[in-house]
């Protein structure tokens, strides 16, 4: 996708048209839901028992890419991208409660038909997947959660620059207009436990999507309204009943591994598998060992 030199050069962008990033950022399977005055991007591969997969902030379906190609054998894999990131982009009345992304996940079943689903979700779409265990629980099998976000974090908890940007006052409307590209990979390089890994199409993909007219702006509301809320969740994992996997990078240096032990502690009967070397987004990072190891929670009755 061609920017403006000045973009390139110093990351100034207002944000770029939806239209623009079709035709880099749709994959050959992807569809459209038209629900609260978005165009929801998902993506479907493969048939058999549903699984749903949500990314987390500044993320999108290509983060499950590795999950897509090794599961598909075994189920009908579904990724979205969230609203607020992505294709689908902000939300047009800024709402960005979790009542609103549970809506936004009943309203995707029930278009694509499925009833009962496995899902899984890794940092933000853990919250929104853990929260969808309590919202609708008979419809769920198993649900996974990779580094997820919950436990209880607050503005000053955070050590992410970019994050800082988005949620610091005056900065973050500053940030919202430059989005220098070394910043972006600066972060990637945090949320991976091996940086080497973080190819230019990795880095490219992840900017050019955050640089999506609105996105950069949700993104400030969902971090500084929904996760970095200070409120203390652990009162409500513990009533998760949902079979539960719990998958963590070691090196996550954005979610404290102390975390998973936590949500392991909460959630009665629940297994866990800690990744060592790995950071903070494992099915991106090592998509295929962790996809095998969620396969087989998954199919193991």
């Amino acid at each position: 996708m061609k920017l403006p030199l000045i973009t390139k050069l110093i990351g100034f962008h207002s944000g770029v048209e939806v239209e623009q990033l079709y035709p880099w950022y749709k994959t050959p399977e992807s569809q459209f839901l038209e629900i609260e005055g978005m165009s929801l991007h998902y993506r479907v591969t493969g048939k058999g028992p549903a699984l749903v997969l949500i990314h987390g902030v500044m993320s999108s379906v290509h983060t499950w890419s590795g999950w897509h190609d090794y599961l598909s054998n075994n189920f009908q894999v579904i990724s979205f991208d969230v609203p607020s990131f992505g294709l689908t982009g902000p939300h047009p009345k800024g709402d960005y409660t979790i009542e609103m992304y549970m809506r936004i996940v009943d309203a995707l079943l029930d278009h694509l038909g499925i009833e009962q689903c496995y899902m899984a979700g890794n940092s933000f779409g853990g919250f929104i997947t853990w929260h969808y265990a309590l919202h609708k629980p008979k419809r769920l099998h198993k649900i996974i959660l990779l580094d997820a976000a919950g436990i209880g974090a607050n503005p000053q908890d955070i050590q992410l620059l970019t994050f800082k940007l988005f949620i610091t006052p005056f900065v973050k409307y500053f940030a919202h207009r430059f989005t220098p590209k070394f910043v972006l990979k600066d972060s990637l390089k945090v949320v991976y436990g091996n940086p080497s890994k973080i190819t230019p199409a990795i880095e490219q993909t992840y900017w050019h999507l955050l640089l999506r007219k609105g996105n950069r702006e949700g993104f400030t509301e969902v971090l500084g309204k929904t996760i970095l809320n200070g409120k203390n969740h652990q009162s409500q994992i513990e009533k998760i009943t949902v079979p539960t996997l719990i998958m963590w990078g070691e090196q996550d240096h954005l979610i404290p591994v102390k975390d998973a032990s936590t949500f392991h502690r909460l959630i009665a009967g629940s297994q866990m598998i800690i990744y060592k070397g790995i950071g903070h987004i494992p099915m991106e990072e090592i998509s295929e060992r962790s996809a095998m190891d969620a396969q087989a929670f998954l199919l193991n009755e």
